[in-house]
């Protein structure tokens, strides 16, 4: 499976003034029913995974760790 990662228009950045944004992507069923398992495994949302997977690989303890450089 070949992956063309940088296509399109550039993301645009998130305005952290308000509660909650939404995403929208594209990603292959298997990714997709792979990671609902991962989560239901851990009795957590996507969202709670995909946070807790975006906290790991950033070596950050929660969001509110985070500062934009």
């Amino acid at each position: 499976m070949i992956l063309n990662l940088k296509t399109g228009r550039p993301p645009k950045r998130a305005d952290e003034s308000v509660d909650n944004v939404g995403v929208s992507f594209r990603i292959d069923p298997r990714l997709k029913n792979l990671l609902l398992d991962i989560a239901d495994g851990y009795d957590i949302t996507m969202t709670e995974l995909l946070l807790v997977l975006a906290l790991k690989e950033s070596g950050l303890e929660s969001l509110d760790d985070y500062t934009v450089s």
